[in-house]
């Protein structure tokens, strides 16, 4: 792939990955626990740890990350999403790379969304200079297998529409 048509890409994914965290944030989660959230720009995390690079990866993540804090919850927010996103990221992409014939898309995302979610609590931990909350984890790792199961089966299913049909190739 040529560095133009990369960088195209590139531009795609994050404007998607962008796009998709603003409508997550207006999307209720019926659920009496905050911080809970389905993370759909994961799904963009998953295109681009598979079709791209892994530092093309990171660019997706950081700029959606800065983008979206910018936008939203405003850079307080950036410690959490931005340790998580990158954390998330690096297992991620190294469960694909060098455990793929271990790891389904969906594990990979379960993994991934464990990762973030307890990169929150540890930043959240640090910053708050308390260790309670960490009676929170618990309920946010049964949260990150199902909301990670959720976004790693799309992700899996447009990976292989992607693949079937050719979309990034050459």
């Amino acid at each position: 792939m040529n560095k133009h048509k990369r960088y195209g890409i590139i531009i795609i994914l994050v404007t998607n990955a962008i796009l998709i965290s603003l409508l997550e944030f207006f999307i209720f989660v019926p659920l009496p626990i905050p911080g809970i959230k389905l993370g759909l720009a994961n799904i963009i995390t998953l295109l681009a740890i598979v079709f791209l690079g892994f530092r093309y990866v990171l660019n997706v993540v950081v700029i959606r990350c800065m983008v979206v804090a910018v936008l939203t919850r405003g850079v307080l927010t950036l410690a959490f999403s931005l340790t998580a996103g990158i954390l998330s990221a690096i297992v991620m992409a190294v469960l694909y790379k060098k455990f793929s014939n271990m790891f389904s898309i969906k594990g990979i995302s379960i993994a991934g969304a464990l990762v973030h979610n307890t990169t929150q609590i540890v930043v959240a931990s640090l910053i708050l200079g308390q260790v309670v909350i960490f009676y929170y984890l618990p309920i946010l790792l049964v949260a990150a297998v199902f909301t990670g199961y959720i976004t790693g089966s799309i992700g899996e299913r447009v990976i292989d529409e992607m693949e079937k049909k050719g979309v990034l190739d050459n």
